[in-house]
C-alpha cells in the first residue's frame, strides 16, 4: 500500500525565498529552525527536530536570491549554502534539498545525539552565528495542505495500488478504510543509512512506538516509517476508526508524550461526499461538485465573558461581536478550507490544537474563495436595539464589528451590564444588498447559554491527565465548545497554543484528552503584573440556522458564547 510521494507533496515543501545581500554574514532568526510540516515553535512541547527529518531553517543571507532545490540524492552543500549540527564531540553535515536568502530546508542527521546541538549555517564562505537547536528521538509533523501545519492534512485514501487520492470533503474516507497520512520524523534511520538518499524499500521507524489518532480515537496502523523512493519523508497507514464522521475531523500523532500538530480529514459512513453537523450538509456539497461553484454566507453573532483573578481580585468583562463572510467556493478551495465549519470548529465529540504567534494562530489556506460583495452593511436588530457589521475594506465579502464592550463587574462590587448580545429573537437584512448578494432578510432566535457546573473546581490544570468539563442547560439542539489557551510568557514574542473541542449540548460532560492538553506549554511559574498566562472556557452555540439570499446558494446563521476563567497548566 506504499508508493512515492505524490507530486503535490513535493510542491508541499517547496517555498519561495527572500531576496537580500549575497555577502553579508547569514543569519538563522531566533526561533526559526523547525519542522518542515509541522513548522512547530521551538518553545513548544512537540518542537523539536527528530533524528533524520526534514526541517527548515528561517533567516536572511542564507543561500541565493532565487530557489535552488538539488535532486536526490541530496548533497550536503548546495548553492554555495552548508549546514552543520555539533554536539559535543559530534559533528555532522546536513543532507540539503533546498536552499534561498530567506529558507533552507535540510534533513537532521540520524546519528546526532539527543539534546541540545549548535548549528551553524554557511553561505559563500561566511558562517553564522550559531543557533540551538533541540534535537528529539521522535517528533512528528503532519504535512496539510496549506504548508503551513493547519487544516486538511495531505492525507490520501488508499483505494487500490495505483489509486490514491487526496482526501477532501468531495472524495471522503470510509470507516474501514486505509488512510496514508505524510510528514517527516519518525526518528532515525537505521545505522549506516545515508540521510539525504531515498530509501529502496519499506523501512520501519519506531512503529511500535507510534500512535495515530482520528477525532480522538486511536486508529490501527498497518506501517510507519519511510516512504520508498524518498528521503527524510515519513507514511503512516491507518484504519479509519468505526463511528466517526464529519467534514473536519482531526488527525494527530503521538510518540510518546509528543502530539504532533493537528490536521483535518472528511470521513463519510459511504464515503464520497461529507457532511457535518456544524457546517454544510451533503447536497451543497453534491452541488459544488456537479457544478464547480458554491455560492456560501455566514452570519456570526459571539459573546465572550472572560473572568481574570489577579492581585487578589477577580473581574468579569463581557465582549460581544459580530461577523459575516460571503464567498465562492470552487473545489480547490473548498479541499484546502479551514474554516467549512462554524466558527471553525472541528467535527463534534472531537478536539483539535493551533498554535502559532499571537498574530499567526488563524488557520491560511493556500487557495481562499472569491469574496462576494453583499453592500455596506449587515443590519441587526435585537432585544437591545439596532446594530451593524461593517464592511472590511481591505477583504471583499468580510464584515466585522465589535458590538458592545461592558459587563464589567467585580464580585462584591457589582457593576454594569452594557452587553448587546441577550437571549431573544434577532433579524439581519443588507439593505439593497451589492453587487452579488442582493438584499435579503434573516432570523435567529438566540437561546440561553449553558452554565460551565465544573467552573470553580477548574483551576490547575494537569496536562498529563485530561480535564473533565460539565455543563448544564442551553438548546438541547446545539453543541458545547470547550477552549482553552496557553502562552508561554507574556512579551510581543509569546508562543501561544490553544484547543477546542465541540460536542452536543444534551451530553452535558465532556473530557479534555491528555494528548490535547500535551500539546499546549506549562504555564510559566512567574506572572507578569499578576495576569494570568492560561485560560480554559465552556460555552455554547446553535447549530447552523440557514436562509436564504439572491446570489447565493446557501447561507446560514450561528452563535456562540464562551465563558473563560484564568487557569494555571501544570
Amino acid at each position: 500500500m506504499m508508493k512515492p510521494m505524490s507530486r503535490y507533496l513535493l510542491y508541499a515543501v517547496l517555498a519561495a525565498a527572500a531576496s537580500t545581500s549575497l555577502f553579508a554574514q547569514p543569519v538563522v532568526s531566533d526561533g526559526g529552525i523547525v519542522n518542515a510540516a509541522s513548522g512547530v515553535n521551538p518553545r513548544l512541547p512537540g518542537g523539536g527536530v527528530a533524528q533524520g527529518s526534514l526541517f527548515v531553517i528561517y533567516g536572511v543571507r542564507m543561500g541565493p536570491n532565487v530557489l535552488a532545490a538539488s535532486p536526490l540524492p541530496w548533497p550536503t552543500t548546495l548553492s554555495g549554502t552548508s549546514v552543520r549540527v555539533t554536539s559535543g564531540s559530534f559533528s555532522a553535515d546536513c543532507p540539503i534539498y533546498y536552499t534561498s536568502a530567506g529558507q533552507v530546508a535540510a534533513v537532521m542527521p540520524s546519528n546526532i545525539p539527543v539534546g541540545n546541538a549548535t548549528l551553524t549555517l554557511s553561505y559563500n564562505g561566511q558562517a553564522s552565528p550559531g543557533r540551538i537547536v533541540r534535537v528529539a528521538a521522535n517528533s512528528f509533523g503532519i504535512y496539510t495542505t496549506n504548508l503551513r501545519g493547519s487544516g486538511p492534512g495531505s492525507i490520501t485514501n488508499f483505494e487500490s495500488a495505483t489509486s490514491q487520492p487526496l482526501n477532501s470533503p468531495l472524495r471522503s474516507a470510509r470507516p474501514g478504510q486505509t488512510l496514508i497520512a505524510y510528514g517527516t520524523g519518525l526518528g532515525a534511520l537505521p545505522g549506516g543509512a545515508n540521510d539525504g538518499a531515498p530509501v529502496s524499500a519499506a523501512t520501519p521507524i519506531n512503529q511500535a512506538g507510534v500512535e495515530l489518532y482520528v477525532g480522538g480515537r486511536r486508529a490501527d496502523l498497518g506501517y510507519a516509517g519511510r516512504a520508498p523512493s524518498f528521503a527524510s519523508l515519513d507514511q503512516i497507514n491507518f484504519v479509519v476508526p468505526a463511528g466517526i464522521s464529519g467534514c473536519a475531523v482531526p488527525v494527530y500523532v503521538k510518540t510518546g508524550n509528543i502530539v504532533s500538530n493537528f490536521a483535518t480529514i472528511s470521513i463519510a459512513t459511504s464515503g464520497s461526499i461529507c457532511s457535518d453537523a456544524l457546517g454544510l450538509p451533503q447536497s451543497q456539497l453534491e452541488r459544488l461538485n456537479s457544478t464547480g461553484s458554491l455560492k456560501i454566507g455566514t452570519i456570526t453573532l459571539a459573546r465572550l465573558d472572560l473572568e481574570v483573578s489577579a492581585f487578589g481580585f477577580s473581574t468579569s468583562v463581557k465582549t460581544d461581536s459580530g461577523s459575516a463572510g460571503f464567498f465562492d467556493f470552487t473545489p480547490v478551495s473548498i479541499a484546502s478550507s479551514s474554516s467549512l465549519n462554524a466558527a471553525g470548529a472541528s467535527s463534534l465529540g472531537t478536539c483539535t490544537v493551533y498554535s502559532g504567534t499571537a498574530s499567526a494562530l488563524t488557520p491560511i489556506d493556500y487557495a481562499p474563495p472569491r469574496g462576494l460583495d453583499a453592500g455596506a452593511l449587515i443590519n441587526i436588530s435585537g432585544p437591545k436595539g439596532a446594530k451593524s457589521l461593517k464592511r472590511v475594506d481591505t477583504l471583499i465579502g468580510t464584515y466585522s464589528e465589535t458590538l458592545s464592550t461592558g459587563g464589567i463587574s467585580i464580585p462584591g462590587l457589582g457593576g454594569t451590564d452594557g452587553s448587546y448580545l441577550d437571549p431573544g429573537p434577532y433579524s439581519f437584512n443588507n439593505g439593497g444588498g451589492g453587487a452579488d448578494v442582493r438584499g435579503f432578510t434573516a432570523n435567529l432566535n438566540l437561546s440561553a447559554p449553558v452554565a460551565w457546573s465544573n467552573k470553580a473546581a477548574v483551576s490547575n490544570v494537569n496536562r498529563a491527565a485530561g480535564q473533565v468539563v460539565n455543563w448544564t442547560g442551553g438548546d438541547n439542539n446545539g453543541y458545547v465548545v470547550i477552549y482553552g489557551y496557553s502562552a508561554t510568557d507574556a512579551t510581543e514574542n509569546a508562543i501561544l497554543s490553544i484547543f477546542t473541542c465541540t460536542e452536543r449540548a444534551n451530553v452535558g460532560t465532556f473530557t479534555v484528552p491528555a494528548a490535547i492538553l500535551l500539546a499546549l506549554p506549562p504555564s510559566p511559574t512567574a506572572t507578569s503584573a499578576g495576569l494570568p498566562f492560561g485560560l480554559m472556557g465552556v460555552g455554547s452555540g446553535n447549530l447552523p440556522a440557514t436562509f436564504s439570499a439572491p446570489g447565493l446558494d446557501y447561507g446560514y446563521i450561528v452563535s456562540t458564547s464562551l465563558t473563560l476563567k484564568s487557569v494555571n497548566y501544570q
